[in-house]
């Protein structure tokens, strides 16, 4: 008991050093897969990677994981612990295993004649026989690449694990099967000069099985936790072995003002496995020197008066260099828009205040019926970058009567353009005679109703004096629907049905129209109905 303690003792001391992940997999209806870093070993912790059905894996040096699903036709995938699988091609012969040394990927096929270990072309899914190994089935494989030999598991015969001479097929007994009231292992890796032994029929609670090669031959299997407890089934496991350094990940900010010069003081963070932070020096350049490898993260760039830049990385365990990254200047809209009408009918003053100024191009006014507000193609161009902060509007008076209002949009460099910026609604008032020297508006629209309509609406409206009236109807695109009056009215109370349709007699769609009453030939007032389907 004491030497068996003293063997389990040596064995969780070569764990303390251990440094990879160990991924593993099962075959099923797309369980999902799992990775460990292996800290505290064995007292692991698992964490669910992506859904797929495996059937064998194996792991390259440089972090990426080849997969294998399917029975008698088997699919060979590529992944990592940060990319979902892809399928690279069909391997011409069943797999249900797989290795990868010598810059080869390696598979084991329990159906093809021979029974063997064959050679795979990851490109075109071509095998060759490389080793004979009847009448061994090693469901469970992997290359160590501490002793260039394969390890292999069998349940069959003098079943145990056993080390493979790569050249030579010699194959040595280094244990007897697993303690556990079943047997079977389906799935192996090899990392740090140690087996492990997974997909070991868990459906009745069984663990997982570690042997460390440094014993030789007849040492002791070390349990640690099997993520799928309730399980029955056939599986893979790859090591991916840890970079000799943490991932650096650098980058150069510049401005979409002034892309030809660095960006300094920016605060660029880095939010995931870990969450790193640093700023970018003089140059607009910066570095993060130690990054936790194989995971996702989530960059941020920030710098008051420009955009947030957001990036999702995946880093596996290559540098990266993220080049040259804009930063768009905030395009902020000006401040404070007014528009008054400064002489009586005839002018109207608009005035803003600037906003936090950065290479402005200059200020674009425009002037549009209120309703059209949401509508900017509708917008009239008043006038174009202007670096004043006020602009007179001396067009007003030739306008109809009705609720006009101003934009503002501020004109960035390179392009760039802010949301407009609202004055508030203003009445144009359009005089005929006058009652006690206060002008009298020529027409009002009293009542539209029902609003919202269907199938009919009807529009009462008065007029001061007698004059020339027309009410049309208009799509908010601006195109005439239908004219409902055109002729000399007498002053007072006057109203008119519209049955929805347009010159033609066409019922038209559900949607806001215009209703536009005109006097004399210029337009004096307009209100928005909905017909509703």
């Amino acid at each position: 008991m004491k030497k068996l303690l003293i063997i389990m003792v040596l064995c969780y001391a070569a764990f303390l050093g251990a440094e990879g992940t160990l991924f593993v997999g099962l075959e099923g209806s797309s369980p999902v897969t799992y990775q460990s870093n292996m800290e505290g070993f064995p007292e692991i912790e698992w964490n669910t990677l992506f859904s797929m059905d495996v059937s064998g894996a194996a792991a390259t040096p440089d972090g990426r994981i080849y997969l294998c699903e399917g029975a008698f036709t088997t699919h060979l995938y590529e992944a990592s612990l940060t990319i979902n699988p892809q399928q690279i091609c069909t391997i011409a012969n069943d797999m249900s295993a797989l290795a990868y040394g010598r810059d080869t990927l390696w598979g084991y096929s329990n159906y093809a004649t021979p029974l063997g270990i064959y050679s795979i072309d990851t490109e075109t899914g071509a095998t060759e026989l490389a080793l004979g190994v009847a009448p061994y089935r090693f469901f469970a494989l992997d290359y160590n690449p501490d002793d260039d030999l394969f390890y292999g598991y069998t349940e069959y015969g003098a079943s145990g694990l056993y080390s493979i001479n790569i050249d030579t097929g010699e194959m040595i007994q280094l244990a007897g099967s697993i303690p556990a009231t079943n047997g079977q292992g389906r799935g192996m890796a090899v990392g740090d000069n140690t087996v492990f032994l997974t997909a070991t029929r868990g459906d009745d609670g069984i663990p997982y099985f570690a042997y460390d090669i440094s014993q030789g031959a007849g040492g002791e299997w070390v349990e640690f936790p099997n993520p799928y407890p309730a399980y029955h089934s056939t599986g893979g496991a790859a090591w991916i072995a840890a970079p000799d350094e943490n991932v650096i990940i650098q980058g150069h900010v510049v401005s979409s003002d002034f892309p030809e010069t660095g960006e300094p003081d920016c605060l660029v963070t880095l939010e995931g496995q870990t969450d790193y932070e640093t700023e970018t020096d003089e140059n607009g350049d910066f570095i993060f020197a130690e990054v936790a490898y194989n995971a996702n993260y989530d960059l941020e760039i920030n710098k008051d008066g420009f955009d947030l830049y957001t990036d999702d990385i995946t880093v596996g365990i290559e540098d990266i260099d993220l080049g040259t990254i804009i930063l768009q200047e905030t395009p902020y809209p000006a401040e404070n828009v007014t528009a008054i009408e400064t002489v009586q009918y005839e002018e109207v003053t608009v005035s803003w205040d600037d906003p936090d100024l950065r290479m402005l191009e200059g200020y674009i006014v425009y002037r549009f019926l209120e309703c059209f507000s949401g509508n900017p193609e509708l917008w009239d161009v008043l006038i174009e970058d202007t670096f004043d902060n006020e602009y007179i509007d001396t067009g007003w008076a030739e306008l109809p009567a009705n609720l006009w209002q101003y934009a503002v949009i501020a004109h960035y460099t390179s392009g760039i353009y802010s949301e407009p910026a609202f004055s508030d609604p203003i009445e144009k008032i359009v005089t005929g005679s006058t009652e006690n020297n206060i002008p009298v508006q020529i027409c009002e629209i009293q009542s539209i109703y029902p609003n919202p309509f269907n199938p009919a609406v009807t529009i009462a409206y008065h007029i001061a004096e007698a004059a020339y009236v027309e009410v049309n109807i208009y799509n908010l695109k601006g195109q005439l629907v239908k004219q409902l009056d055109s002729e000399e009215f007498q002053s007072g109370e006057h109203q008119i049905n519209w049955l929805g349709v347009d010159q033609y007699g066409n019922i038209q769609p559900s949607g806001v129209y215009l209703v536009n009453i005109s006097i004399n030939g210029i337009v004096n007032q307009t209100a928005k109905v909905l017909l509703l389907k």
